[in-house]
């Protein structure tokens, strides 16, 4: 059984990120993978045993206002998490907030001026695409160790089979599944996500 859990899923859905989950777990679905999916909510105890894919969403100031305090509180669980072998994508206001909460990130993000328009950032030797649209001093897209932290939207898992992928192999790592990853591919949604992405790059590249 894989587990997915998205953090505070009334707050953080500004530009449609639950979408990431929902890609993912599609995917699980078609290579005929067992999925449970959870979600966390302020003031509520974190799952006993530990996901095998976190999402932190982006939200608005306001609802920043209304989570913060909590995901402060959680902070040390995900840690210990990521730190075994959960993936966790965070993204835009999400990213900035894990920073001085993760060890792995800075203490501290700037604020610049706003960038709006599509862009193509790096993974490895993989490109990965998306819309950018902020103010926050912060990576196009990172990895480290087991985060995932992006600006883009989209949902980045959307146009970027590579790097869903990726996520996916990890997580029937973890699991000690064998399932094939190609069987995650289906036509049809692989089509649409290729032109999604070649539009985006065609866009990025104006």
């Amino acid at each position: 059984m894989i587990r997915l859990l998205e953090l505070y899923p009334d707050h953080l859905n500004l530009n449609g990120d639950r979408g990431n989950l929902t890609v993912l777990q599609r995917r699980l679905e078609w290579a005929a993978v067992d999925v449970e999916s959870f979600t966390h909510r302020p003031a509520q105890p974190l799952p006993a045993t530990a996901p095998d894919f976190v999402l932190l969403g982006h939200g608005s100031a306001a609802a920043w206002r209304q989570i913060y305090s909590d995901l402060t509180r959680i902070a040390p669980v995900l840690q210990n998490w990521l730190d075994d072998s959960t993936q966790l994508l965070a993204v835009s206001s999400g990213f900035a907030a894990l920073h001085g909460l993760i060890s792995c990130l800075p203490t501290e993000v700037q604020r610049v001026a706003r960038v709006s328009n599509f862009v193509i950032a790096a993974d490895g030797e993989q490109k990965v695409v998306g819309y950018k649209n902020t103010d926050l001093d912060l990576p196009d897209f990172l990895r480290s160790g087991n985060l995932i932290g992006t600006v883009l939207h989209g949902p980045v898992f959307a146009k970027n089979e590579d790097l869903t992928e990726s996520v996916i192999e990890k997580v029937l790592e973890r699991s000690s599944r064998q399932t094939l990853i190609q069987s995650t591919r289906k036509p049809d949604v692989s089509d649409y996500a290729k032109k999604a992405r070649e539009l985006a790059i065609e866009l990025a590249s104006e």
